[in-house]
């Protein structure tokens, strides 16, 4: 079911920017979207229901963020200076994809349920940078 909601959120999501030709508040919302699921996941572990509701909202969210993420970079970056800074970016998140697993065992190890919280806030802290980043530069 998680990802049924993720397809559907990223094709509406997706057409939607394109229509609109608008990338930071369709990159934000989704964020928010996933960040709102873990939270509530991690609250709500004894009802199977509702978890699966918490994280079917959270893999949509998060699954959204990343086509949407690539457009960002390419619009104010431009030759040399975006083949470097996608390789920055790939480097980084290739770094992450084999660190993150062994730090969410650690946390959740050492304290229970926090570790969806902490994705939740590393999903607000990847929005708050968005919201930064100028709509005239990457919207168009």
């Amino acid at each position: 079911m998680p990802f049924v909601a993720a397809l559907v959120a990223m094709n509406l999501f997706g057409r939607s920017a394109d229509k609109r030709r608008e990338r930071r508040w369709h990159l934000l919302v989704p964020s928010l979207m996933g960040a709102v699921g873990f939270s509530l996941a991690a609250g709500w572990t004894g009802s199977t229901a509702l978890s699966l509701v918490a994280l079917s909202c959270a893999a949509a969210g998060v699954l959204t963020c990343a086509p949407l993420f690539w457009s960002l970079p390419t619009a104010f970056l431009g030759g040399t200076a975006a083949a470097a800074g996608l390789a920055v970016i790939n480097s980084v998140g290739n770094l992450a994809g084999f660190v993150s697993p062994y730090m969410i065992g650690a946390i959740k190890g050492a304290t229970g349920s926090i570790p969806m919280y902490v994705l939740a806030f590393t999903l607000v802290v990847g929005a708050a940078a968005v919201l930064t980043t100028k709509k005239h530069v990457v919207n168009h």
